[in-house]
């Protein structure tokens, strides 16, 4: 099996656990008229959840909140989403189902954000929109950056990324070929600034439209696992292979 291991400080993208938050290279300025804004109109126009307000004090920095809860939904998939504010100030209306908001720093947020259609279905007698998650989106008061542009094989789409503890996004990494992609298994500390990478001896041509075509890494003590391929997550070395999961 080939394998790589990485150690890469990238300064650009550490994110401060104490003191002010850093100035962060500013995002590429949108075309006019493609400027995105938080999706609190379509979030409110949906049939919300009994809890408008989430109990998330024990989560997120102070003076952040989630609320306004609703549902979302596209052909293939659906959630919930609520609207991250700071200081009654809306920032963005976010998937929680699968992601969630995480907190990777002092003032330092990664989120998913959902948009809504505007053009209706033509599918339902009632007047209804479909919903979609986007790009995920390192987020600070100053600034606000895709991961995509961030960290190295990230795709949105299919890298099923998680941040479980301690700052720490674990995610997988799609090297494009000509008609294949290798995969990667990817680890980025955003308080150490510290990049992992191990190639899984796997390609995949992904023909398919389901965002979760691979699996969620899983991580149990010591061992995370990429679809039954587990690292050691002292060293980021394959330690062995278990069965994909059912």
């Amino acid at each position: 099996m080939r394998a790589c291991l990485i150690a890469v400080p990238i300064l650009s993208l550490m994110v401060s656990c104490a003191g002010p938050e850093p100035q962060l290279p500013p995002a590429t300025a949108s075309a006019p008229g493609t400027q995105r804004v938080p999706d609190t109109a379509s979030a409110s126009e949906q049939q919300p959840a009994p809890d408008t307000r989430l109990p998330a004090q024990d989560i997120l920095p102070s003076g952040y909140t989630l609320t306004d809860t609703s549902n979302w939904a596209t052909i293939l998939e659906d959630g919930q989403r609520a609207v991250l504010g700071r200081g009654g100030v809306a920032i963005d209306t976010v998937d929680l189902t699968t992601f969630g908001v995480a907190v990777v720093g002092k003032d330092s947020l990664v989120f998913l954000p959902v948009r809504t259609d505007t053009i209706p279905l033509t599918t339902t007698a009632v007047p209804s929109y479909e919903s979609f998650p986007t790009e995920h989106v390192l987020w600070s008061p100053a600034s606000r950056r895709e991961l995509r542009h961030l960290l190295p094989f990230f795709n949105a789409f299919f890298s099923s990324p998680t941040i479980p503890r301690e700052s720490v996004i674990h995610y997988w990494g799609l090297a494009p070929g000509d008609k294949t992609n290798r995969l990667y298994a990817m680890r980025y500390d955003f308080r150490t600034a510290r990049l992992d990478s191990v190639f899984l001896n796997r390609e995949d041509p992904f023909a398919t439209d389901y965002r979760y075509h691979l699996g969620i890494p899983q991580i149990h003590g010591n061992e995370v696992s990429f679809d039954g391929v587990v690292l050691d997550s002292a060293t980021w070395r394959v330690i062995r292979r278990d069965p994909p999961p059912k």
